[in-house]
Formats: structure tokens, sequence, C-alpha cells
């Protein structure tokens, strides 16, 4: 039993080391944060929108990251006076505010606060969207992390889209570990 147990094990530790050496990490000192994700992954050029610096794609059935980090004026208006407090008092109705605008709908739901490496904090949620344009009518499953740190805010929002809801759920069951991964890796330089 025991041997059984050691060669369980071994191979268990031995199958990790390697779906970890099949990961990539992306540093982008440019925009102050890093992410890891499968090296399998096709890295993609991010579209016109000013803010994305990183788009990533799975595959087919398509998981795609997106990464938005920025500088802000922290003395701004609207721009909190102490970011670490912002982020762990955060609440739904913050991200309605501020990530649900640009849909149509967007149901927040599994809300918590972790930390960086280093202890800072970042929100980490999960949200169902709908996003409509005249005739078309997309769906949606995404989990973010969203962060302020110091002169610099980011997420990254890990989403599945389709036409409709029940494509949405199954497209979303067997990724939904991968986007948990991968959104869980973002950091945000702490300069």
């Amino acid at each position: 039993m025991r041997l059984c147990l050691l060669v369980t094990t071994v191979g268990f530790v031995s199958c990790a080391s390697l779906a970890a050496a099949a990961d990539k990490t992306i540093h982008d000192q440019d925009n102050g944060f890093s992410l890891t994700f499968p090296e399998k992954w096709t890295k993609e050029p991010p579209s016109g929108e000013a803010m994305l610096r990183l788009v990533i794609n799975s595959g087919d059935p398509s998981l795609t990251c997106m990464v938005s980090a920025s500088l802000y004026n922290t003395s701004g208006p609207g721009s909190p006076a102490d970011p670490r407090k912002f982020i762990e008092d955060w609440s739904m109705n913050t991200w309605k505010a501020m990530i649900g605008r640009p849909f149509s709908t967007a149901d927040f739901s599994n809300d918590k606060l972790a930390r960086f490496p280093d202890g800072y904090p970042v929100r980490l949620a999960d949200v169902d969207f709908t996003v409509e344009d005249k005739n078309v009518s997309l769906h949606g499953h995404s989990r973010f992390a969203f962060s302020v740190r110091g002169a610099r805010f980011g997420y990254v929002n890990c989403a599945v889209i389709s036409e409709n809801i029940e494509q949405v759920e199954q497209m979303w069951a067997p990724l939904a570990e991968q986007a948990e991964r991968v959104v869980s890796s973002f950091v945000l330089d702490a300069r």
C-alpha cells in the first residue's frame, strides 16, 4: 500500500512539474504587470483599445484572456486615497460601476478578496453578461481579477462568448480551471 502511495505521489509531482513547465509568463515592464498562461495558447495583438495590453487565446472552444494595465493620476478626482483599502472594501456595486458598464447586462458572483504573492490585495469575481448591438445579442461568462496598486491599476478578464446562454455554459465548464489559473496569476508591479 505504501509503495502504491509513493508511486502515485511521485507520478503526481512529476505531472505537476511538467504542467508548470508548460506555462509561459509574460512580464510587461512597460505597463507593469505579469501574467502566466499555458504555453500552447496563442498571443494575439491587442485590438484598437488604448488600454488593452495583452490578448491570449486558448484555441477552440475559445477562451480569450485580455489584460488592461495603466498608470493613473493618484491625486485626480475619483482616485482612491488608499488603493489597498479601496480593493479590500470592494463590493458587488463597485464591480457593477467599475467593470459592468460596457455590458448590456452584467451579473457578478463569487466576489472574493485575494492577495498578490507579497500580500497586496486583488479582487476576483465571475460575471455572466450580455452585449447587445442592433440585432445581435451575445452572451458570455468571464472570470476577472482587478487591482489598484500605487499609481497603477489593471485587470485580467478571461471570457467565453456565444450567441446562446446554453452554449456559453458548455464552453465554460471545461475551461473554468484554466481561466482561474490564468486570472490568479495576474500581478501588478509594485512600482
